[in-house]
């Protein structure tokens, strides 16, 4: 049963991993007083501890949304090089339109989003982690919007053991968007 978390203005998100409390902070830093932070205003010294579960993404349309970047965890994580892969491709066929759309409304409007999502591991039962997701402005006026996104383990006791096979993802057992400032779209 999916339950959905209620949405949130970007002060009131209280991530419950210490890799989305640290994305959390350090994004918050790099936008200042700005809505949206541009790539050049990230200071990857200020997330050197997360970077293996980090991932960028240019969201193109809510077909086309392209790994720009992606840490060790990750790619271990989905059993496969993300680099240049559309992450619907990774997608259980049923969720890919509302997960195409979801993504494109946070670039657009821009938002955030913060969600659950049980992932499977070599050897164990599926994981929560928790996953946050926060837009960024490309440097290139031209280029698509991004989303620089973590995710941490909800029970991390110890890192699992990768996949050695392609994984895909079912639907987000919760989600939140985030209002950074400029609002947030309908739940539709």
């Amino acid at each position: 049963m999916r339950k959905m978390l209620a949405s949130m203005h970007f002060k009131d998100i209280n991530p419950q991993t210490t890799n989305c409390q640290s994305l959390a902070a350090a994004w918050h830093v790099w936008r200042g007083d700005k809505l949206v932070p541009h790539r050049a205003d990230m200071r990857l010294e200020d997330i050197t501890g997360i970077l293996p579960f980090i991932c960028l993404t240019d969201i193109i349309s809510e077909t086309e949304i392209i790994f720009r970047l992606a840490g060790t965890m990750v790619r271990e994580t989905f059993g496969i090089e993300l680099t240049g892969h559309n992450l619907l491709e990774l997608t259980a066929a049923g969720h890919r339109a509302k997960r195409g759309a979801r993504a494109l409304q946070n670039a657009l409007l821009p938002c955030g989003g913060l969600w659950i999502w049980d992932i499977a591991f070599a050897g164990q039962e599926n994981r929560k982690t928790e996953n946050l997701s926060l837009p960024v402005k490309p440097d290139d006026a031209g280029h698509p919007m991004q989303m620089l996104s973590v995710f941490g383990l909800l029970d991390s006791t110890s890192l699992p053991r990768s996949l050695d096979r392609l994984q895909q993802l079912a639907s987000s057992e919760q989600h939140s968007f985030i209002d950074i400032g400029a609002g947030i779209p309908s739940e539709d």
